[in-house]
């Protein structure tokens, strides 16, 4: 089921019993209109450095696991916000529970949250931003049950201060590996005159990273330029990863790709007809 409300454009998907799950829509429509009137309330909160925010007890469960969510990868650098499609997507997640279902799926733009009983495990494409296709390489995700998937990256739906065409990351909650793909993404940046830049507020003046310099294009790269970029990113992953923030993560770049499967299980990067 496709639904899509204010910022909000979700896939919803449920079995039961080994059958598609029929949902309720208005039941749906009515739980992502409440998430997002709270997120709504506290956006001059939720739209500062993490840092900064020091009580989050009054506040709603989505707004507080926004903050709980960057505040765990990096709390001086990240606003909540880099966090919010992972979060609704959990808590719309966590409602659906209640139906009984054996497998949910909610897929905000791209940041997914899974509900998987029996730990079936789930095949995840890893596709190509720039050309609308999908790439040669798969995440085979089983061992879980409950964990989420978020992705972000130059030329998606946010803004970005990294280079890579794309960070996918696999957590414990979307809410944390939409926080963490963003981090990771936005240290994936190098210096270069193939890359301009501009202060976020000239492209959005109600961004929550006004003063950041954003990436806008990006030109012809050396393969030194793009080697550098992704063991920046590669060696942050890895120390997300031995903290037990994340699972994995997987960083591309042009034809470039970086991860920190180890090739074992739960979670192992397939390779289809390339190197």
């Amino acid at each position: 089921m496709f639904i899509e409300i204010g910022p909000a454009s979700l896939v919803v998907y449920g079995e039961k019993k080994g059958m598609p799950y029929e949902f309720d829509r208005s039941r749906l429509e009515e739980k992502i209109q409440n998430i997002l009137r709270d997120i709504r309330e506290y956006l001059p909160v939720l739209k500062q450095k993490a840092y900064k925010i020091k009580n989050t007890k009054h506040m709603p469960d989505v707004p507080r696991k926004m903050v709980e969510a960057v505040k765990t990868i990096d709390e001086m650098s990240l606003t909540p916000m880099a966090a919010v499609a992972g979060s609704v997507s959990d808590a719309l997640k966590e409602h659906i529970k209640g139906e009984g279902l054996d497998i949910i799926s909610v897929n905000n733009g791209g940041d997914i949250s899974v509900f998987d009983r029996y730990e079936k495990g789930l095949k995840v494409g890893i596709g190509d931003i720039h050309t609308g296709r999908t790439t040669s390489y798969t995440l085979n995700i089983k061992g879980f049950s409950d964990y989420g998937l978020a992705t972000s990256g130059f030329g998606g739906r946010s803004l970005t201060l990294g280079l890579a065409d794309s960070v996918t990351v696999v957590a414990a909650t979307g809410a944390v590996a939409d926080a963490a793909a963003t981090f990771i993404c936005n240290n994936t940046s190098i210096i270069t005159n193939q890359v301009r830049r501009i202060k976020a507020s000239e492209i959005d003046p109600l961004t929550d990273i006004p003063e950041e310099y954003v990436t806008v294009e990006i030109n012809q790269l050396s393969e030194g330029v793009i080697n550098d970029s992704l063991e920046k990113g590669l060696q942050l992953a890895f120390k997300i990863k031995i903290k037990k923030y994340i699972y994995d993560a997987i960083i591309k770049l042009k034809d470039h790709i970086v991860t920190t499967i180890n090739g074992g299980y739960p979670i192992i990067l397939e390779v289809h007809n390339g190197n």
